[in-house]
């Protein structure tokens, strides 16, 4: 009986002493959309005051800069449509081109430590007025059709 005792209080010493330790895997999973932040500068490109009959008048407040920076995929930028006179015929130049419609700039994304880093572009818009062209301040628009695709 006593060594079934001393047996009894050896074997729960050594049990005591065994830390029972398990790791234990937990899985991680997210599902990251796409994220498209351009900025296009300046917000209203400005002529500035211009005579009829003058061409390749340049924009006042420099070119138009597309920046994709905080965005996650490759970013490609078109122009879909030009309006308001005299911008909307052959007379709103854009690097020299007169049919702006259809023109796009690709903003790649170069992956950094995971994070998507892009290099700006740029386009130089130059005006023709036509010479029987009224007085008085004209107002335009360009839209612009922005899509994404992964890198």
């Amino acid at each position: 009986m006593k060594k079934l005792l001393i047996f009894a209080v050896m074997f729960g010493i050594i049990i005591g002493a065994i830390n029972l330790v398990a790791a234990v895997d937990q899985g991680l999973q997210v599902t990251i959309g796409e994220d498209i932040e351009l900025l296009i500068t300046p917000s209203t490109v400005d002529f500035g005051t211009v005579v009829p009959g003058s061409t390749d008048n340049t924009a006042t407040n420099g070119p138009i800069t597309f920046d994709a920076s905080g965005s996650n995929v490759d970013v490609h930028v078109e122009v879909s449509a030009v309006t308001g006179f005299p911008f909307a015929s052959t007379t709103l130049l854009l690097d020299g081109d007169s049919t702006p419609v259809g023109l796009f700039w690709d903003l790649d994304c170069t992956i950094v430590n995971d994070v998507c880093t892009y290099t700006a572009q740029s386009t130089i818009p130059t005006l023709d007025i036509p010479l029987s062209s009224t007085p008085g301040l004209k107002t335009g628009s360009i839209t612009y059709t922005v899509t994404g695709s992964p890198p």
